[in-house]
């Protein structure tokens, strides 16, 4: 079976190597590099080298889980976090688990407390039974934390065994699975609602194939390399939506 060949664009929609494609569109992830996408904002050094720190070395602490999820959430001011970590006006209370989401109180401490004190267990269980982690995160019932953040958690919690997900990341995907150019149209389908019957399989029926793709295009080098996460966030940017079914 002929192995189909994964072409890489740039900006101005001429194609480059796959290593440029990550340098490009990594570089334009950070503030004080050239913005590529408009539409994509730009983060802090200080905080992805904190993010890449927690991955690589594990969560030890609630406050790993906060910093996770501040992140995820875009309750960073990334332009004043140079050497700490300065929170949004709703998580100026961050580290006290004092936060907001849709204006109301966010219980953050239950799930960030729950992950650092079962953390040897979940790692264990992640390497077999990632569904039963994210079964169990869901179970805690804290509102605020949708499925593509469970998917976040998942993704610490394995330290990069399970990949991370979002909108913009599974847009660049299909994009580079389809042969689309920057600019073009792409069908995007949310994940299910993590009160829904179909997260009971959302691992086997969603994550996997989403694992697939990433490995048919980068190997797996796209668990060792988080510019690979950076480069993709940047480039399902350069794309317009269409929103699937289901």
């Amino acid at each position: 079976m002929e192995i189909k060949k994964m072409r890489f664009y740039d900006i101005s929609k001429k194609e480059i190597s796959s290593d440029d494609f990550v340098r490009v569109y990594a570089d334009s992830y950070y503030i004080g590099n050239e913005k590529l996408c408009k539409r994509a904002p730009q983060s802090s050094t200080y905080t992805e080298q904190e993010i890449d720190r927690i991955l690589c070395e594990g969560i030890k602490t609630p406050l790993d889980v906060v910093h996770i999820l501040a992140w995820k959430l875009g309750k960073i001011k990334h332009k004043q976090s140079t050497d700490r970590f300065v929170y949004a006006k709703d998580w100026v209370g961050a580290e006290s688990f004092k936060v907001y989401r849709y204006k109301k109180e966010f219980d953050i401490k239950t799930v960030s407390c729950h992950i650092s004190d079962n953390i040897e267990r979940l790692e264990a269980q992640a390497e077999t039974d990632p569904q039963g982690v994210l079964n169990e995160l869901k179970a805690l019932g804290t509102d605020g934390i949708g499925t593509v953040y469970l998917v976040t958690l998942l993704y610490f919690i394995s330290r990069g065994k399970y990949p991370i997900y979002d909108r913009f990341a599974k847009i660049a995907v299909d994009a580079i699975i389809g042969d689309k150019r920057p600019g073009e149209a792409i069908v995007y389908k949310d994940l299910p609602d993590k009160k829904s019957k179909a997260f009971d399989t959302l691992y086997d029926e969603y994550l996997l194939d989403y694992s697939r793709n990433l490995y048919s295009i980068f190997k797996d080098e796209y668990k060792e390399n988080r510019d690979i996460d950076r480069a993709l966030w940047v480039y399902g940017h350069c794309f317009s939506q269409n929103k699937g079914n289901g």
